[in-house]
């Protein structure tokens, strides 16, 4: 039967093999920790009783924590989450594991304003600063349609999902804005 140290276990082996980033894991250990203080006995012994209670447990961790945002307490339950899931997709067989490749997820350093200011422009018309966060669309007269850089927004853009809202856009400023104008 797997115990809920297992799950800690299956953590030290990620790290190990380079599946989880040492912060990663850390993290996750750190969420672990928060919700095992309020495990009965059977949920130590069983992950599968530990993930059949998992609401009753948050609800428990939630209440006597007051410490804590509630944000903080929802980021813990969701690596709580992930870790179970990574456990049951990749820790009960080690050949699991051994064809795991987790996506590498690089972050960059945000700029400074002062080393970044060649890279910034404020658009004249409005308020909103431009750099490489935004997906910008020109039409005729000066019309720019922003969007974040979103995973979401990039998907949407990349299945079409945004179209109709160009082609208003561009029906709009072709109606209302002559490129003689300018």
């Amino acid at each position: 039967m797997k115990k809920f140290q297992d799950l800690y276990d299956f953590i030290d082996r990620a790290i190990k093999s380079r599946k989880y980033p040492d912060n990663t894991g850390m993290s996750l250990k750190t969420a672990l920790k928060l919700f095992e203080v309020e495990l009965n006995d059977e949920e130590r012994s069983s992950i599968g009783e530990f993930k059949k209670n998992l609401e009753q447990i948050y609800q428990n961790v939630f209440s006597k924590n007051k410490n804590f945002t509630a944000s903080s307490l929802a980021t813990y339950k969701s690596r709580v989450l992930k870790v179970l899931a990574d456990y049951e997709k990749y820790g009960v067989e080690l050949t699991k594991m051994a064809n795991w490749f987790p996506k590498v997820i690089i972050r960059s350093k945000k700029q400074s304003d002062h080393t970044s200011s060649n890279n910034r422009r404020i658009n004249s018309n409005s308020s909103i600063e431009i750099d490489g966060s935004f997906h910008s669309f020109d039409f005729t007269g000066g019309v720019k349609l922003l969007i974040p850089k979103t995973k979401e927004f990039t998907e949407a853009i990349m299945d079409g999902g945004l179209k109709q809202i160009k082609i208003e856009l561009k029906s709009f400023s072709d109606k209302y804005f002559k490129k003689e104008d300018l």
